[in-house]
């Protein structure tokens, strides 16, 4: 009767540390890939603050209202992309409309415990967007 029990206990083992390792993987990659998410959003956001001050002066000074100066909005949120470095400049996209101006910026995410696995990187795109806005006139 013993000899039809060996080694079942070092296939369950087996199974239990590669779940294991698999949730270490999901927490320790999902927190880097939440990180690089969090960084990416706040760079596009204020990219889009960057671009959303450029406004037409003449305007302002003609007629009280606040009108986007779209070239020089995008190549502001362009600039600011290209200062911190970690966003891609060349693969985000700038875009205004009205008084608006949005930054779209993708990445790509590396991972560690779950390259193991064949998932050596993790997609990230964010959406970043500002308004120009007068203050007090």
């Amino acid at each position: 009767m013993r000899a039809r029990q060996v080694g079942s206990t070092s296939v369950f083992a087996v199974c239990v540390v590669s779940v294991l390792m698999l949730l270490a993987g999901l927490c320790i990659d999902g927190g880097r890939v939440l990180n690089a998410r969090t960084t990416l959003t706040d760079e596009a956001e204020q990219a889009a603050r960057a671009g959303a001050q450029e406004v037409q002066i003449g305007g302002i000074r003609r007629t009280n209202e606040v009108v986007l100066d779209p070239a020089a909005a995008r190549a502001a949120a362009r600039e600011y992309l290209g200062a911190v470095g970690d966003a891609d400049a060349a693969s985000a996209t700038v875009t205004t409309a009205g008084n608006t101006v949005t930054v779209t910026a993708e990445t790509d995410a590396p991972t560690f415990m779950l390259s193991l696995v064949g998932v050596s990187t993790v997609h990230i795109t964010v959406v970043g967007s500002a308004q120009a806005e007068s203050g007090i006139i």
